[in-house]
């Protein structure tokens, strides 16, 4: 990891555009375009910055899915973009069955931790038949810093929780602690703007909001929104 990358002042920075691109926010689609001016400025500072070397020998690829029967944390503009995007490219009959995926998969893993999620291998709603991320361009920052040298090595490292051992995957590590500043800075830009800046299960999160649009309007009048 770059020694020398002063991840201090990155904080100040990114929380001071998150804050700037939060405010007066009117509607989902105001957000989701806001949240990708973020996410879009992060990824560049991550080819920027980064290694090359160390970006050339990330594994991750489309369809391999063995971190995605993970917890994953996210943050209401998030989540509000993840579902308009679903509800702009699904038919209706696609968004009620992604609907129901995501309350089936909330029920099955609503009470359990990190770990015990690993071990039930319940694997993310969004993933299709061939294990691809239908979701991939408006990921959450949170899964945006997960990467593995090695594609095996994620499966044994899950298959070793069964077997009370260690989880280690080698990763690229710059980038699972930029996109880790830029989450935590964007909650504190939301709690700097008077906004909900709780973070919440992805499925839970997503599923709310595709259920109950009113939500949003909650959220840009600076109300709390359910954690379940």
């Amino acid at each position: 990891m770059q020694e020398d990358f002063d991840f201090s002042s990155y904080a100040s920075q990114v929380r001071a555009l998150a804050r700037t691109l939060m405010a007066e926010v009117r509607c989902a689609s105001d957000i989701s375009g806001r949240m990708h001016l973020l996410t879009t400025a992060v990824e560049r500072d991550l080819r920027r910055f980064g290694e090359p070397l160390e970006a050339s020998r990330v594994a991750c690829g489309p369809g391999c899915s063995a971190c995605c029967v993970v917890n994953v944390e996210v943050l209401v503009p998030e989540a509000i973009t993840i579902a308009w995007y679903l509800q702009r490219w699904l038919s209706p009959r696609k968004l009620c069955e992604t609907c129901d995926r995501l309350e089936e998969l909330h029920m099955r893993t609503r009470w359990l931790d990190d770990e015990e999620r690993l071990f039930v291998g319940e694997p993310c709603a969004f993933l299709d038949e061939q294990g691809w991320c239908t979701i991939h361009a408006v990921r959450p920052l949170l899964c945006r810093s997960i990467t593995s040298h090695d594609a095996q090595a994620c499966h044994e490292a899950i298959a070793m929780i069964a077997l009370d051992g260690p989880p280690v995957v080698e990763m690229r590590l710059f980038q699972k602690r930029l996109m880790d500043t830029a989450y935590a800075q964007l909650g504190l830009a939301l709690q700097d703007l008077g906004l909900d800046h709780r973070s919440r299960r992805l499925s839970a999160a997503v599923l709310c909001l595709l259920t109950k649009p009113e939500m949003v309007r909650r959220f840009i009048s600076g109300q709390n929104l359910p954690l379940h």
